[in-house]
This record gives C-alpha cells, structure tokens and sequence, in this order.
C-alpha cells in the first residue's frame, strides 16, 4: 500500500531510517565482496565499501537501539517503497558492475560502483534532512541531525572519489 510521507508516525519513520541504513550496508557488502573478488588491482576499493558497509551496520544499531527505548519490540511494517511523492529509492544494478569486470573494464566498474553508493547516500541524506525538518520531537530531531552529518561526510567523500575518477579518464 502507497502512503503519502506526511502519513508517516514517528515510529514509522524510525523504522525507515533503519530500513535505509540496512539497504545501504547490503549494497556496500556487495560491492566490496565484488571489488575483493574479482578486481584484485582495487584492495583500496573493497576495503572502502567494506568500511562503508561497517559504519551503516552502526547507524542501524544506534537508530534499533533508540527505536526499542522509544517505543519496545522493532516493528517494520512500512518501508521506503511504501511512501510516495518523497523518497527516491535508488536503483542498485550491482550486476551491471559484475559485467564490467568481466569484460575487462574495471574503470567503468568503479565508477559503477561508486555511483551506487553515492545514489544510496544521496538518498539517506535527503531522507534525514527532511526528517530534521519535519520532526517536532527534540529527541529525534537531534538523532536526525546527528545522521544528517554522517550521511553528508559519506556523500562527501563519494563526491571526491567520482571527482578524482573523472579527473583520471580525461587524462586517459
């Protein structure tokens, strides 16, 4: 069932903040298991993603821990592919990133790779930024804002990665 975002309860939003940081720390555990495997010349990059998938395990425990204090046993009966007309829910096509290494192109593989997680980060900013300016509760807006931070220092440094990357291919 579609809902409008507006809809949401407090609870449910909790419950979608951690919804989002499970998905990005799944897709992360793929791309680094893809880097590790199969394009040993990118140790850096798996490791990144590795470290990435870490960090979104924490925020998923530290949004669990609020949400069982606030409000008891985790429900999650609303995800982000319920709420309409708010949350872009970003494609992840780690295939097509598996194919490019397998044709022999790990530069577009890469780039692949760091557009997804990008994508995935530019999604959970936009989601805590508009949970800061919507949440009433000084409690959670504070959490919110804690996770704006987090998510902008992960966006920043997709940001210089793909930078650096188109850097390098217009030098090629």
């Amino acid at each position: 069932m579609t809902r409008d975002f507006s809809s949401l309860t407090a609870q449910e939003a909790l419950s979608i903040a951690i919804a989002i940081e499970e998905r990005n720390a799944t897709v992360y555990h793929h791309l680094g298991n893809l880097f590790s495997q199969f394009c040993s010349d990118a140790p850096t990059l798996a490791v990144s993603f590795f470290e990435l998938e870490s960090a979104e395990r924490r925020h998923g425990a530290l949004l669990i821990s609020r949400y069982v204090e606030r409000y008891g046993t985790l429900n999650t009966g609303v995800s982000e592919e319920d709420i309409r007309n708010f949350i872009e829910v970003p494609r992840y096509d780690v295939a097509s990133v598996l194919t490019a290494v397998e044709i022999g192109q790990p530069g577009s593989a890469r780039h692949i790779a760091l557009e997804i997680a990008a994508a995935a980060e530019r999604s959970a900013l936009q989601y805590y930024r508009h949970m800061v300016a919507t949440t009433l509760d000084p409690e959670l807006k504070s959490l919110y804002e804690e996770f704006v931070a987090l998510e902008q220092e992960h966006t920043d440094w997709l940001d210089i990665e793909l930078g650096a990357e188109a850097v390098a291919r217009n030098r090629s």
